[in-house]
């Protein structure tokens, strides 16, 4: 950022409320180290730190707007792509949503200052059909608090610049040395925590598909169905890949046949474990299960993946295998997958 000291002070004015507007739409874009930047410009005479303020401010407010007002009008047909869900996680909603039931208007105010979270409360606001009033004032007081400190954060860094610069001068290699111990310790905890993920992927996907996130006012709709069977169908694929039985090519039928329709990631399909270890991770995952879950909870899971999975018959060859595994891991008896698949198979009366 250090090149918006080069630019006219009219265009570092417009290079400011871009960064703040576009923050809404696009999260990691670094506003705020941009407006700390222009306030301790002011300093030099470059700008000065109500302009800052203001044009931060406004713009962040207008871009806030605009997506609220669009997310309004078109934010659910949008949330039901792929893109969507992406663009709007359905976890982030849930946040958002959580703290808007605790507190109600406080929670839009205090959801603004939370990193990650922020750039999803004017969608958010959008889609539950909140009135601007009752959006936008939280969120411009929010925005007000926050550009208002960054400025002063500024302005007063540039005053005592001299002095804090010897002393940073002083401590620098000792920052050097701490930073380098903690990206090291950061990316060892990345790996493993990485490893760790792919090692249990059937254990992520299973309980991704019982507690799929998604907010309430969502509940119930199109688009919350839609992302549930998404993650019933990525739950079957990773049994696919955990079963020895298989072969490669009968997992490579069943993985493509679930990735086109439904659009689930591509991800390399790990090895499967031995047997015996995958018999005993599986008893331990069913153990976990039932005490976070509920048997309806289970059951309704595995009606769903029997759903996505075989009820078109493109894969059904594989069905008692792999609904025998889902009855392992959710720890559900063979009697009820007999009894779901028969209610399920058996044509509704019109």
């Amino acid at each position: 950022m250090v090149w918006l000291a080069t630019l006219p002070p009219a265009a570092v004015y417009a290079v400011l409320a871009l960064l703040a507007a576009i923050e809404n739409v696009v999260p990691p874009v670094p506003s705020d180290a941009a407006v700390a930047l222009g306030a301790f410009l002011s300093v030099r005479g470059l700008t000065t730190p109500l302009g800052v303020f203001a044009v931060t401010w406004v713009a962040n407010l207008a871009g806030a707007a605009a997506v609220y007002f669009i997310a309004r009008r078109y934010g659910r047909r949008l949330f039901a792509t792929r893109t969507g869900r992406r663009l709007l996680a359905p976890r982030s909603l849930a946040i958002i949503e959580r703290e808007y039931l605790r507190f109600g208007v406080a929670g839009i105010f205090i959801s603004r200052f939370l990193p990650g979270i922020r750039a999803v409360v004017p969608p958010f606001a959008g889609l539950v059909g909140l009135s601007a009033l009752r959006t936008l004032v939280p969120m411009g007081v929010a925005s007000a608090i926050w550009y208002g400190g960054i400025t002063i954060l500024g302005t007063v860094i540039g005053s005592e610049w001299e002095r804090i610069n010897r002393i940073i001068l002083g401590i620098n290699r000792t920052l050097a040395v701490v930073a380098v111990v903690l990206i090291a310790a950061g990316v060892i905890w990345y790996l493993r925590a990485r490893r760790r993920r792919q090692q249990e992927r059937v254990w992520h996907a299973t309980r991704d598909a019982l507690e799929p996130g998604t907010p309430s006012f969502l509940e119930g709709s199109e688009i919350a169905e839609g992302s549930a069977r998404q993650a019933a169908a990525l739950l079957v694929l990773e049994l696919a890949y955990a079963d020895t039985a298989l072969t490669e090519a009968d997992r490579d039928l069943v993985a493509a046949h679930l990735r086109d329709r439904w659009e689930l990631d591509s991800q390399g399909a790990p090895s499967p474990e031995p047997e015996h270890e995958r018999q005993t991770r599986f008893a331990e995952y069913a153990g976990r299960l039932r005490g976070r879950f509920g048997q309806n909870q289970r059951l309704a899971l595995v009606e769903r993946m029997w759903t996505v999975a075989f009820s078109d018959g493109a894969i059904g060859h594989h069905e008692e295998r792999l609904m025998h595994l889902a009855g392992e891991l959710l720890g559900l008896g063979k009697e009820d997958l007999i009894e779901i698949r028969t209610r399920l198979q058996t044509p509704r009366e019109p």
